[in-house]
């Protein structure tokens, strides 16, 4: 990837970055194009949210101008599917947990080609089990912070023959996968689990959740009997979008009408941010 550091071409941060230190900020991966950006609302809303609850928010000026800086250099090095990562980090810090305050951020932004999941949405994936158990915290939970430890042993476990792994909380409940969201339709129902307590909140999951009305969503505790029971089964991330999950734990599923029609509805829906 080509990187941004501040704003100018580097790939170079402090020694003594807090984000380095102690994973002291948050993270957003964009799919993009020349054309704009997906979901870049979305995206934005959920950094300023995770920078606010982590106590160091960036002004709306700092705001304004990570997002032009986006549309006036960014834009011009992506191909016809790029991705777009931004880093924010309360910057550099001395010795300690106690942030310094004000805090001067340290914002990274990295963009490079992104991987193809036509294959995938097309013919579907087969699931695992991770070993890998999601904490809960009332405080972390939602936000895509850089605190990804558990994510990093789960990917170390996942086996060749798996596209992914479920995660579950310590009750057993479904969180979601390593990286990606997941749903599930049970007798004609779109379920996906709540996030209250742990897990990422999805840009996509947002979008699906959001932008349609062909299939209300009920968010609720989901356990992993009730979804290996479920008739279909998909995932999702703002790069993959809808991707099929053809098997869980060596149980097959089919490619339903149900996940097919939304997967092509949101496809219509998936427009770029343009201003």
């Amino acid at each position: 990837m080509k990187w941004f550091v501040n704003y100018y071409q580097d790939d170079m941060v402090s020694a003594s970055d807090r984000g380095l230190a102690y994973g002291d900020g948050v993270f957003e991966t964009i799919k993009a194009s020349p054309y704009g950006f997906y979901q870049l609302h979305d995206h934005l809303a959920r950094l300023t949210r995770g920078l606010k609850q982590l106590g160091m928010p960036l002004s709306e000026e700092e705001i304004q101008r990570l997002k032009q800086f986006l549309f006036d250099d960014i834009l011009a090095e992506t191909d016809d599917f790029s991705v777009v990562k931004i880093i924010v980090t309360r910057g550099e810090g001395g010795r300690g947990y106690l942030p310094p305050t004000p805090p001067k951020h340290t914002i990274l932004v990295g963009v490079g080609s992104a991987p193809d999941y036509t294959y995938e949405q097309r013919h579907g994936v087969h699931l695992g089990l991770s070993p890998i158990e999601v904490s809960c915290n009332r405080y972390l939970s939602g936000l895509k912070h850089l605190n990804r430890l558990e994510n990093v042993l789960a990917k170390q476990h996942l086996i060749a023959k798996h596209f992914e792994d479920i995660m579950l909380d310590y009750s057993g409940n479904v969180i979601e996968c390593i990286q990606s969201n997941i749903f599930c339709f049970d007798n004609g129902v779109l379920v996906t689990p709540s996030l209250s307590k742990a897990g990422v909140q999805g840009t996509y999951r947002k979008h699906i959740i959001t932008s349609q009305t062909l299939y209300p969503v009920n968010i609720c505790p989901l356990s992993l009997m009730t979804l290996k029971q479920a008739d279909e089964i998909f995932i999702t991330n703002s790069l993959m979008g809808i991707v099929p999950v053809i098997s869980l734990q060596g149980r097959s599923f089919p490619i339903g009408e149900n996940t097919l029609r939304l997967q092509q509805l949101m496809q219509t829906r998936d427009v770029h941010d343009v201003a």
